[in-house]
């Protein structure tokens, strides 16, 4: 059996939780809005300016109450998935190599790790589980005063005011459940990347394994398949906000067990394991290409490049998972620009 087959049903399960860690985050968040809402409501429509006012000077301590109530039961469930995910990890590599014990890592330091370990927001912001909370908590902060502030220079009644909040609400439910995706991707690759290092005689690289699916970025896509050294160095997911990507330990051939070829999902049915994101993407009809190219800078260029021009996957971005514009590519890469006609 090849990692990649029980590694690939497991993201699936991963990224189930973090739906239901982001909905729960969610439910938790709502308070926040709820308590404002009923504040604003309190004196109907002739609450005055002042009063108002007086609700924006006690915003931050009141979310600061309701937030990080949500913010703790959060990082209790990232504290218990961090344990589950290293036992899965060696479990794993028990199950696919001829180690008689695998190493475990000292759980409270795994714990400690993934929360001072720095990953990506963006290609170029790098946060911590902190820093990420604490900025998501300042966005509310600020959407809410923003709102109110609106609503007295414009002379909104407080019901208008309120309607907004509303919104803002579904918004921030959204963004908690890409905030638990994010963060429960961090805490699973951390978990991974820890178990390989402490079983580095067992494993010394691992392999990025992105989702073959229409709603991939062109990072994940450019490094799906892509095998790299057990450092602190190499890159891991999450490499963007909402990342699905995670990584599979590539066995010393030693202690590699072997086993016959995988299969691995895809938007449109199983594929072979061997099967990278550029080869899948390559097989699909023009209209699909166009399609997911559309969703980034010049795609229409950039899907004539990709099948015309016979430019892989993993040129359209640089080292850093940052993507390259139009005149970038034609500069580096002239001779695909020419096969595919692009003036």
């Amino acid at each position: 059996m090849h990692p990649s087959d029980p590694a690939i049903r497991h993201q699936i399960f991963i990224q189930r939780y973090a739906s239901g860690l982001g909905t729960a985050f969610g439910v938790e968040l709502a308070r926040t809005y709820q308590t404002v809402i009923e504040l604003i409501e309190e004196g109907g429509t002739d609450r005055r300016v002042a009063q108002l006012n007086q609700i924006l000077i006690d915003l931050e301590q009141l979310i600061a109450g309701t937030f990080n109530s949500a913010k703790t039961a959060f990082i209790l469930e990232l504290d218990a998935l961090a344990q589950a995910e290293a036992a899965w990890s060696k479990q794993l590599l028990i199950n696919t190599s001829t180690a008689i014990a695998p190493a475990l890592p000292d759980i409270t330091q795994l714990q400690a790790a993934y929360k001072i370990r720095k990953f990506e927001a963006t290609p170029n912001s790098r946060v911590n589980i902190e820093e990420a909370l604490k900025q998501f908590e300042q966005g509310i902060a600020k959407a809410i005063r923003f709102a109110i502030r609106d609503g007295v220079v414009l002379g909104e009644t407080t019901e208008a005011i309120a309607e907004k909040l509303a919104v803002q609400q579904i918004v921030t439910k959204h963004k908690a459940r890409a905030l638990a995706r994010t963060m429960t991707n961090h805490v699973s690759n951390v978990a991974r990347s820890s178990v390989m290092a402490a079983n580095d005689d067992i494993v010394k690289s691992y392999q990025w394994l992105a989702t073959l699916d229409s709603r991939t970025t062109l990072v994940c896509a450019g490094r799906d398949g892509n095998v790299y050294p057990v450092s602190s160095d190499s890159p891991r997911p999450p490499a963007h906000w909402n990342c699905r990507s995670t990584t599979i330990p590539v066995i010393e051939p030693e202690y590699d067990i072997g086993g016959g070829q995988g299969r691995r999902p895809s938007e449109n049915g199983d594929v072979s394991e061997s099967t990278n994101f550029g080869q899948w993407l390559k097989r699909q009809p023009a209209g699909f290409q166009d399609e997911y190219f559309s969703r980034f800078t010049n795609g229409e260029e950039k899907a004539k490049l990709f099948r015309k021009g016979g430019l892989k996957i993993d040129r359209f971005t640089d080292a850093k998972g940052a993507e390259y514009s139009l005149i970038d590519l034609g500069r580096l890469y002239p001779l695909e620009f020419q096969r595919s006609g692009i003036t």
